[in-house]
């Protein structure tokens, strides 16, 4: 029903960067790379029941950038522009050797894809080492009801509020980084990409110069096409967790629970 042919590239495709909060899809975008001939690393990381496309070397690299970092809470849990400010004040002496050489080891398995939420934290430290030539940002982000109960359903328990300026301070924050790059980039919103799978691939194959379907998509995503991800049995489902987990809730105005 989906199915597409676009035409193969010209050229190498560009390498891809995916900038995003968690639990936005961006692990569905990432593997619909992979399927279309793009490396994510011989290990990526995984969850107990999907694989996040993650490579593992960066995660790692990430969190040590993040213990640099002196960031004062989870970086899953909570945004601030003030903490996220004095964080990239003290990352600016940061030792470059390890990242430059991880770029290196990428560099002999182009096209790459890079995921990790962790970058909303670590990204100003990357680009100051990365060849933005032949580079591509991919900005996931996700409608704020459905965001809420996919953190609800991973027992991510926060007011709607909470969740909504917590994805939306993200958001706004890479999209500064994005202006600030000047580096070529398309925002997917993630359940544009699954109502309208055939439109939002084929901005990706121009944006990258490369070849991907749907296809590649439905090989990675185990849904339906054509509707959102959560329906009315997951929000229902959201709302029993969410009262029965209601007092340690994070909400506005004090800090999340450990």
């Amino acid at each position: 029903m989906f199915s597409q042919k676009v035409q193969p590239p010209a050229t190498r495709p560009c390498n891809a960067l995916i900038l995003t909060a968690g639990l936005t899809g961006s692990s569905v975008v990432a593997g619909m790379l992979v399927q279309a001939g793009y490396w994510a690393g011989d290990d990526t990381a995984r969850k107990p029941d999907y694989d996040t496309f993650e490579n593992a070397q960066l995660v790692a690299l990430n969190s040590r950038i993040i213990a640099a970092s002196g960031y004062p809470d989870r970086f899953d849990r909570r945004f601030d522009p003030d903490l996220l400010a004095g964080a990239i004040d003290r990352l600016r002496g940061i030792d470059p050797a390890p990242y430059r050489d991880f770029i290196g080891c990428c560099a002999g398995h182009t096209p790459w894809v890079w995921k990790d939420p962790r970058f909303w934290l670590t990204i100003r430290v990357w680009a100051n080492l990365l060849n933005r030539d032949g580079l591509r940002i991919i900005l996931v982000s996700r409608e704020s009801g459905q965001s809420w109960i996919s953190h609800t359903l991973r027992r991510q328990i926060q007011t709607p509020r909470y969740c909504r300026a917590y994805m939306q301070g993200i958001r706004a924050s890479l999209l500064a980084f994005i202006t600030e790059a000047r580096v070529p980039h398309l925002e997917i919103v993630y359940e544009d990409l699954l109502r309208d799978p055939a439109r939002v691939t084929r901005a990706l194959c121009t944006l990258l110069g490369a070849e991907i379907t749907v296809d590649h998509l439905q090989t990675v995503y185990r849904g339906r096409l054509g509707r959102r991800q959560h329906g009315v049995p997951s929000m229902l489902r959201a709302g029993l967790i969410y009262a029965k987990n209601y007092p340690s809730r994070a909400q506005l105005g004090r800090p999340p629970p450990p």
